[in-house]
C-alpha cells in the first residue's frame, strides 16, 4: 500500500526530474545557438580577412605595374608613386576618423534620442 507522504514524494521528484529535464533540453538548445552564432562569425571573419586581402592585393598590384611598366621619366614615377603611397595612408586615416568620431556613433547608435529624452524630463 501507498502511502500519502511517499506519494507526494515521489509526485515532487517526478516533477523536479521533469523541471530538471527540461532544464537541459533549453540549456542545450542555448548551447547550439551560441555555437551556431560563433560558426557564423568565424565564416564571416575569415571571408572578410580573405577579401581584404586579396583586395589589397589588387591595390597594391596595380600601382606597382603602373610604375614599372608605363614609359615615363623617373621623376615622374617617383611623384606618382609618393602620390599614392599618401593616398594609401591619408585616405584611410580620414575614413578612419570619420566612422570613429563620437558624434557618428551617438547618431547611429540611437543615444542622442535617449539622452534628449532624458533631459527634457521635469522632475
Amino acid at each position: 500500500m501507498i502511502s500519502i507522504p511517499n506519494f507526494v514524494r515521489d509526485l515532487i521528484e517526478s516533477y523536479v526530474r521533469t523541471i530538471i529535464d527540461l532544464l537541459k533540453i533549453e540549456a542545450a538548445i542555448a548551447y547550439l545557438k551560441v555555437l551556431k552564432g560563433t560558426r557564423r562569425f568565424v565564416i564571416v571573419t575569415m571571408l572578410l580577412f580573405f577579401f581584404v586581402v586579396v583586395l589589397g592585393c589588387g591595390f597594391l598590384l596595380i600601382p606597382i605595374a603602373l610604375l614599372l611598366f608605363m614609359p615615363w621619366a623617373p621623376e615622374t614615377k617617383a611623384i606618382v608613386g609618393i602620390s599614392i603611397g599618401a593616398a594609401y595612408v591619408l585616405i584611410p586615416i580620414i575614413v578612419i576618423s570619420m566612422l570613429l568620431s563620437e558624434k557618428r556613433w551617438i547618431r547611429w547608435s540611437g543615444v542622442g534620442k535617449l539622452i534628449s529624452k532624458t533631459s527634457s524630463r521635469k522632475n
